[in-house]
């Protein structure tokens, strides 16, 4: 699509590593100016990690600016009489002793939007501790290690904390901007990671807080898991309380003296039932069981590793995965929501350290300010790719 809904939208960068990276890639992806001001030197931290920076910073732009330098100082308030956003990821305090905290820079522009990203939150007990995003799941009740059995194997694969956080700042920063074309002045936006877990620990947290029964996950009903074919594959079944698709199953695999029975039924059992349903399973080739298991309507999927993730089929239709991506052609994971049934192309690769210091900073300032400063000639917009 042409015309992304974040276009003319510029926002400032200055929250690192992961959260606000993600944050920053969902909003450049949906087409906002975003630029990085990244330390001189080394910039992100997150760039000696050549794969994770690609990752997360493609569609975006870089300048350098030390925030404890005069100059340098001036140079990044000028750019942010252009901007729309100013989004960073220090510790609390931090933008406060450096002068350049929500209020300060809502006295410069009082339209300006400026979102906080932390551990824990801007106040609070737990303000000042830093912590990374285990620490944060271990908090957040996430971490369910019993005593003794500590190891490196507990620790979580995926770093749910910073992509939270992630999220919730990018639908902060978009709701803050509506309420701002509403009339509404700029608003500052205080994202904790350890909020944004709970959030979507609610479904755990509510109900025993209420005294009602929580539901069990992963359910415990015997269709549900990872499972073994006869040809060394794997799939997943994921019959999560459903009677027909259990049936169906029984009377697909050669289990029918299990088949009328109810989830409640089954969940008491499930010691007994797995394993039999793994060897009944495991009979069969993956090919020949999925094309059954679609054709009786029960849930499945194959299971990808990471190479192969990429070229699923039904992720090259949906048109997730864009390739070719600047003079190293590189791919990358578009962002997932379709407007009107088309996603957005990838403007840029992700930017070298500083590459665009002089193009939008140069000898005489920062280039031309975003809608709603006065502009004496277009927007510069990011490199496209090549």
């Amino acid at each position: 699509m042409s015309n992304p809904p974040l276009s003319g939208v510029r926002v400032l960068s200055m929250a690192e590593q992961l959260p606000g990276p993600y944050a920053t890639l969902l909003l450049a992806d949906l087409g906002a100016d975003v630029i990085l001001i990244e330390r001189p030197g080394s910039g992100d931290p997150s760039r000696r990690f050549e794969g994770l920076f690609a990752s997360l910073n493609r569609n975006k732009r870089s300048v350098v600016l030390n925030l404890k330098d005069a100059q340098d100082k001036q140079r990044f308030l000028e750019l942010v009489d252009t901007a729309d956003v100013v989004m960073e990821g220090f510790r609390p305090g931090v933008m406060k002793r450096l002068g350049l905290d929500a209020d300060t820079l809502r006295q410069r522009k009082p339209s300006l939007v400026f979102a906080s990203i932390s551990a824990f939150g801007q106040d609070g007990p737990l303000a000042s501790v830093v912590g990374h995003d285990l620490s944060i799941q271990g908090v957040a009740g996430m971490v369910k290690v019993p005593p003794g059995q500590e190891s490196r194997a507990c620790v979580p694969t995926l770093p749910l904390a910073d992509i939270a956080s992630g999220m919730f700042a990018a639908l902060g920063v978009v709701s803050a901007l509506l309420a701002r074309e509403r009339g509404q002045p700029g608003q500052t936006l205080d994202v904790s990671m350890l909020d944004s877990l709970v959030s979507w620990m609610s479904i755990f947290l509510v109900p025993r807080a209420n005294q009602l029964p929580v539901r069990d996950l992963p359910p415990l009903d015997p269709g549900y898991g990872v499972f073994a074919t006869a040809d060394g594959r794997q799939l997943t079944l994921s019959i999560a309380g459903e009677d027909e698709m259990w049936q169906s199953l029984c009377d697909l695999v050669g289990l029918p003296q299990y088949r009328e029975l109810t989830e409640k039924q089954r969940e008491a059992r499930v010691l007994e039932i797995d394993p039999l349903v793994r060897q009944a399973v495991a009979a069969w080739p993956l090919d020949r069981l999925q094309a059954q298991l679609e054709a009786r309507g029960i849930a499945y999927g194959p299971v990808r590793g990471d190479s192969e993730v990429l070229s699923e089929p039904q992720l090259v239709h949906r048109g997730l995965v864009a390739h070719g991506v600047g003079p190293a052609g590189q791919s990358f994971v578009k962002q997932p929501v379709l407007f009107n049934g088309a996603n957005f192309d990838i403007r840029c690769p992700p930017p070298a350290l500083g590459e665009h210091t002089e193009e939008l900073l140069g000898p005489s300032g920062p280039s031309t300010p975003a809608r709603g400063v006065q502009q004496t000639q277009p927007l510069p917009r990011a490199r496209p790719a090549t």
